[in-house]
């Protein structure tokens, strides 16, 4: 998968955090992801990041699973694939018209005066998503000149560290295409995306929503039974 090929050429830094951050993390349920995924990301990740803080080591490594969590959602929601790659309103590049990947603005710091914890995994996030861009880069791809700068051909070269913003952003034709494929069912995890994806990030908190894995959770267990990546 693109995530393991990425993992596998991070930087090594030290595995003296492994075990830690594995005994603190893996015990956490992950609905959409294998036990394997999980244990290899964590890995991968401790290591690059063994000389930060704990706390942001194992805060930046449990942000990279939620959104792989929710990628994983993504690819399970058919409807969704199919309004983005068939029917968008906005092409070429529907949402991808602007710096959205940016974690924490000029703004966003000023307006919101986010926590030093916070400031601190937003910039742990910002180093990493360059390491996941220019690896991406390296494999060939090419940016398309014009929108957002991570945005090529063939989509975004973000996977594991998209930012809340872009992770958590569903425009109305696709609430609209969820809906009409789930009914009722749908409207929890479309509220749980509003709410966080309109959230002004203060605290480290902020950054992901427990309710929207638990209402995805609930949604496909409506549908069919989980996929897990």
């Amino acid at each position: 998968m693109p995530f393991d090929l990425w993992l596998k050429d991070l930087p090594d830094n030290t595995s003296r955090h492994v075990r830690i951050d594995l005994d603190a993390l893996h015990a956490r349920p992950f609905s959409f992801l294998s036990s394997d995924h999980v244990v290899y990301q964590i890995e991968r990740l401790s290591d690059h990041l063994g000389s930060k803080p704990l706390l942001i080591r194992q805060a930046a490594i449990s942000y990279s699973l939620y959104i792989r969590q929710l990628d994983a959602i993504q690819e399970q929601e058919k409807s969704l694939r199919r309004v983005c790659a068939l029917s968008c309103q906005r092409p070429p590049v529907g949402c991808c018209n602007g710096e959205h990947h940016t974690i924490l603005s000029l703004s966003d710091v000023l307006l919101a005066r986010p926590t030093q914890n916070s400031l601190h995994l937003a910039h742990v996030l910002t180093a990493l998503q360059s390491l996941e861009h220019t690896h991406a880069l390296d494999q060939g791809r090419a940016v398309r000149p014009g929108y957002c700068s991570h945005l090529t051909a063939t989509g975004c070269t973000l996977r594991l560290f998209k930012s809340p913003r872009c992770i958590h952003y569903l425009c109305p034709q696709v609430e609209l295409a969820m809906t009409a494929a789930h009914g009722d069912h749908a409207a929890a995890f479309l509220a749980a995306m509003h709410d966080i994806g309109n959230c002004t990030i203060h605290t480290m908190q902020d950054f992901t929503s427990p309710e929207v894995i638990r209402t995805a959770t609930v949604l496909f267990a409506q549908a069919k039974p989980l996929n897990r990546q």
